[in-house]
This record gives structure tokens, sequence and C-alpha cells, in this order.
């Protein structure tokens, strides 16, 4: 995935050099940089609308009085939680093009979001049961033995339980497969997993995570269980069923033709489905 013209545009006219830019928006997951660039487009907009200009007509670097006015008109339409990543968003923006961002720092910022929380008596988050072992048993009982689907989503859950995954280090986007040449550099792909002869474990080579920002790839080794949530024969399972598709293709799809993207949204979808049908809903 290349960064939009734009944003290149924009880091240049700080100074550097387009390899220079470019290496710079690699230092993001390509997931966050998408998730940044709705805050920033609102932010702009608001600004155009309301004439918060500096002299030269740009809106950067933002001024508090700005973001806290910006925040009041969001009010009631998005989260206090989602209010407070769009301010990530925005200060990620200003770091990219070496701007001081002191306006994040005012003292002002958390009021205003307190304030509109209260007003809008955003519930307290919920407490979430932690997925614990027989949790896991209990909904993989729910998928069946023959459907390619429910292997995978066996050996998704299987995996991400006994590695500790994070769910966006299994999961990836449809925009994510535009780039074949990279994709395996940032997400799970077949080749991904080593299947050890004597069956009592597995290797599971990790290209990208919050732990390795410079992608040294983190080698996992993941230990048969001998239950229904064993990790190694889900994936052997899953393995001898998936020789259609080749060692570079994602390590899990929905469809086994289809070949659909394996999203967050799937998976969180699917988890609840089950969890519904176990009773834990």
């Amino acid at each position: 995935m290349q960064p939009a013209r734009a944003w290149v545009l924009d880091v240049q006219q700080t100074g550097l050099s387009a390899i220079a830019a470019y290496y710079l928006w690699r230092g993001l997951a390509p997931a966050t940089r998408q998730n940044y660039n709705t805050p920033r487009s609102r932010f702009i907009l608001f600004c155009e609308l309301s004439g918060y200009r500096h002299p030269n007509g740009a809106c950067f670097p933002v001024k508090a009085p700005w973001l806290i006015e910006w925040l009041c008109t969001l009010a009631g339409t998005v989260k206090v939680k989602t209010m407070k990543l769009y301010l990530c968003g925005i200060k990620s923006y200003q770091r990219d093009l070496g701007i001081e961002c002191t306006a994040f720092t005012d003292p002002r910022l958390e009021r205003p979001l307190q304030g509109i929380k209260r007003d809008h008596q955003e519930p307290d988050r919920r407490q979430s049961t932690p997925l614990t072992r027989p949790y896991l048993l209990a909904i993989l009982n729910k998928l069946g033995n023959t459907s390619y689907d429910d292997l995978v989503i066996r050996a998704a859950f299987s995996l991400a339980f006994a590695g500790f995954l994070r769910v966006g280090e299994f999961t990836y986007r449809k925009n994510d497969l535009d780039s074949r040449s990279t994709f395996r550099n940032w997400f799970l792909t077949k080749s991904s997993i080593r299947l050890i002869a004597d069956g009592a474990h597995l290797e599971l080579s990790l290209p990208a995570s919050k732990t390795d920002p410079f992608r040294h790839r983190i080698k996992l080794t993941i230990a048969a269980s001998q239950d229904a949530g064993c990790p190694v024969m889900a994936m052997k399972n899953l393995i001898q069923i998936d020789a259609h598709r080749p060692p570079h293709a994602p390590l899990f799809c929905i469809g086994r033709h289809q070949q659909l993207p394996f999203t967050r949204e799937y998976v969180v979808q699917k988890l609840r489905e089950l969890a519904i049908q176990c009773g834990l809903g």
C-alpha cells in the first residue's frame, strides 16, 4: 500500500524527500493510517466551514480552541472514546509534518470531553468477560468439522488463543490485498505456519506486531493441547483442505472459492454468534 500523493506533497513541503516521506508513512501500520484519515479530513472540513485558518490559509498547526470547538460539534454524533481517537489522528498528522503538538497538552481539552460524556449520558464501559479456555472450548464445540468456513474459524480462534494474538494480527481488510508484494510483510500468510513432523507443536512467524515495530518477525512456538481447542490439529486440518491456495495467500479467508478477506468485523460477528449459541451472550 502506497501513501496518498497529497500526503507525500505535504511532507515534502517540510523539506523531506519522497523516499523519506515513504518510510515515514510506513512507520505506522496501514490500518492505523487509514483510521487516521477520517479525523483529519473531518477537521479540515470543519476549519474551512468555520473560517479557522492561519494567515497562510492552512489549518495546521492546530490551535486548542479550534479543537475544542470541533469536538463540541461532534457531540451526540460520535462517542467520546472516538473523539479521543480523532485527536490522536490529528496529532499523528502534525508529527508527520514536524509540527509542535503543544495544543494537545492544553488542559482545557479534557474538560469539554467530560462535559459531552455527562450531558449525553454515555454509559460507562461495560465489563467484558474474559475469553477463558472453557469458554473457548464451548464456542468451538458449536462449529462443524466439514464446512470450510467452520474449519477456518476453528483454526483462527485456536491459534489466536494459544498465541495470545491481537485480532489485528490475524485479520486483514480488502484494500490490504491491493499490494500483494508487500502483504506478507504485514499479515499472516500460509507460509507463516510450519507444522513440526511429530505433531507436538507448530511454529508461527508473525510478520508485524505492536511489540515488533521494526518487523524483525517474531517466531512463536505453539504447543499442541490434544483437545478440541488444539491449534496444531486445527491448523493441520485446515491445511489439508486448503491446498488449492498458494503459500503466499492469506492464512485465513472466507469461502473456499470466494476467498473473501478475513476481516475484524467478520471475526467479531462470528464470535458473538457462537457465544450466544453457547448461552454466553
